[in-house]
């Protein structure tokens, strides 16, 4: 190579260069020399060489290009020979094998002026941990804040800790897994796990299900059934089940009733086929309803002739939902309809048809039966009636105030004239009543309006012992419905209000109870009735006063011809008895106790009637009301 060189340089010396400098150096010929015995000029390389630096396997690239002439450029090669090192990222080249050289990246260039040695950088391997709410409908994913971690390294799952807390309607939170669709590892809070790459624990969503459970409380025998839709979703409807276990349920001397979320009833009852929204675990208790034993026979039977009617009077003992009646001494068998339930039982057709109505004059021999849900008892004694034309009764009568007789109540004016007692003890009307001159009764408005009969010396008890008595009734229709309605509110009032509360007064505490207030030496003694002996249907409403008599001389009251309450009063004085006789009103305290009620009739007797009279006079004029 020197030889060719040098003949070319001789060739070339006789010929003009322009641009060409006597000083050759530099120029990177190998020799350069007019002087033949000059030595020739070696041109300047370097090599580049890429070490694995403790790689564990692959291969360092090679410079296909190595060497370089000194000051060239190199463009540092990237990993082309797939070195690895366990544990380790890849991450360029330095000049040093413990990296405190200068680092070149695969792309990065430099330029050259002595051998190159470029050594693997070895990164530690480290991967990051994410977790995800997958669907939440609030809160937010914890973060852990020890990610990321060096590949190999134990992670601690986290439990469900952001803020606030994740949380998904209709579910709950169980953990975490590597899938979002939870086909991945589950990991529960507290769990570990080995790293070996980026992780993204997704939360786990658990459906809220609610069990129903159903109970034989206390049952004998049977089985509670199973409801083979349970466990529901929390919110769906659940069908409530009948008693449908094989065998059913059943409990000696009781009936199955339905079931109820407490043992002792006291919860919600449910009936098979109802339904519910299910919003926790649920447990239907069998609910059992004793059976009664059939009831004992009606006793002490009496009759009270009505026309083309019968009322029987009994005493009975027991739990009763009916009675069966027979008018022909016991051949067929009748149960009332609508139900009758309290003495006296109304008759008014054979028993034979339960159609063609009973016939003035004529004797009808009546048995009695008590129905109940165990069944009907054993037969009452006979009792025989004859029904017939029935009148109100005259006698002992002081006051008769009948708003369908002209010769009562024109239909104008502020008096409603008493038709007994050659008119006195009239009722004066107050604050306006409206007439119906149609149909002939007074609404009264329960705010302000009252008929009043002055106090008399015939309608006033004695003020010491012995007592009188009375019988004071009226026909009324009370409006419960009224926005002027008020408890305490009542029909019938010869009492003072506070101070004294001497007299007597019939009062409505609700709208469905009655009471009588009587008052002699104590304040207010008050006798209730039972509930639901009164509706806003007419009515003829009745009672009998008696003071100082006790359990021996009981004061009534009676709802039509039924007796709702016994008063045993044993007062020994009435220190007051000059009350005003006021209808419709209870006790006469200011402004209160007015009633909303229609009224067509009022009578009052200077005696007490019996039983068997107020029958017949609510016989003898129930035709203008029911």
């Amino acid at each position: 190579m020197y030889i060719i060189l040098y003949i070319y340089i001789i060739l070339m010396a006789g010929k003009k260069r322009s641009g060409l400098s006597n000083d050759r150096r530099g120029y990177g010929y190998p020799g350069y020399c007019l002087n033949r015995n000059s030595k020739p000029v070696v041109a300047v390389t370097y090599t580049v060489t890429y070490n694995g630096n403790t790689k564990t396997s692959g291969n360092a690239p090679i410079d296909t290009s190595s060497p370089y002439a000194s000051g060239s450029t190199v463009t540092v090669l990237g990993n082309l020979g797939g070195l690895v090192k366990t544990g380790y990222d890849f991450a360029g080249w330095n000049t040093k094998a413990n990296g405190s050289g200068r680092s070149y990246s695969p792309g990065n260039t430099f330029t050259i002026n002595g051998n190159t040695i470029l050594y693997a950088k070895w990164t530690l391997t480290t991967y990051t941990v994410t977790y995800d709410g997958n669907t939440n409908t609030s809160g937010n994913a914890p973060i852990d804040g020890s990610s990321p971690y060096v590949s190999g390294s134990s992670v601690t799952v986290l439990g469900n800790e952001g803020s606030p807390v994740l949380e998904k309607t209709g579910y709950t939170f169980s953990g975490w897994n590597t899938a979002a669709d939870g086909s991945g590892t589950s990991y529960s809070p507290e769990d570990t796990f080995t790293i070996n790459g980026n992780t993204i624990l997704y939360a786990k969503w658990t459906l809220i299900t609610y069990t129903v459970t159903y109970n034989g409380n206390t049952n004998t025998s049977g089985n509670a059934p199973a409801d083979g839709s349970s466990p529901y979703a929390s919110g769906s409807t659940v069908t409530v089940l009948g008693n449908s276990g094989s065998p059913v349920l059943a409990k000696t001397g009781y009936t199955f009733s339905g079931w109820n979320t407490a043992a002792n009833g006291s919860g919600t009852s449910y009936s098979q086929g109802n339904t519910f929204t299910i919003n926790g675990n649920t447990i239907l208790y069998a609910k059992w309803t004793e059976v009664s034993p059939p009831p004992s026979a009606p006793t002490a039977l009496s009759s009270v002739a009505g026309n083309r009617q019968a009322y029987i009077l009994f005493t009975q003992s027991g739990t009763v939902t009916n009675y069966e009646y027979s008018t022909d001494g016991g051949e067929t068998f009748l149960a009332f309809s609508p139900a009758q339930t309290f003495s006296p039982v109304n008759i008014t057709t054979l028993s034979s048809d339960g159609v063609t109505l009973l016939d003035n004059g004529t004797t009808y021999t009546v048995i009695l039966r008590a129905v109940n849900s165990a069944g009907s008892s054993s037969d009452s004694l006979p009792v025989d009636v004859i029904p017939t034309v029935t009148t109100l009764l005259s006698s002992n009568r002081i006051i008769n105030l009948d708003a369908n007789n002209t010769s009562s109540y024109p239909g104008t004016g502020t008096t409603w004239t008493n038709l007994d007692s050659s008119g006195s003890y009239s009722a004066t009307l107050q604050n306006s009543p409206t007439f119906d001159n149609v149909n002939k009764w007074f609404t009264f408005n329960g705010t302000n309006q009252i008929a009043q009969i002055a106090a008399a010396a015939a309608i006033n008890f004695n003020s010491t012992s012995p007592f009188g008595s009375c019988t004071i009734q009226i026909w009324a229709r009370v409006n419960t419905s009224s926005p002027n309605f008020t408890a305490w509110d009542g029909l019938i009032s010869k009492q003072f209000g506070p101070g004294s509360y001497d007299g007597y007064s019939l009062n409505l505490p609700n709208s469905n109870t009655v009471a009588l207030k009587m008052n002699g030496g104590s304040v207010d003694g008050t006798y209730y009735s039972s509930a639901g002996v009164y509706n806003n249907d007419w009515a003829l409403y009745t009672i009998v006063v008696r003071f100082g008599g006790g359990s021996g001389n009981p004061s009534y009251t009676y709802v039509s011809t039924r007796r709702v309450v016994t008063a045993n009063n044993s007062e020994n004085s009435i220190p007051s008895p000059n009350a005003p006789l006021q209808f419709p009103r209870g006790l006469q305290d200011n402004t209160f106790n007015f009633c909303p009620a229609d009224v067509g009739a009022f009578y009052y007797y200077n005696t007490a009637l019996t039983q068997e009279q107020i029958i017949q006079n609510y016989d003898a004029t129930k035709p203008r009301y029911i």
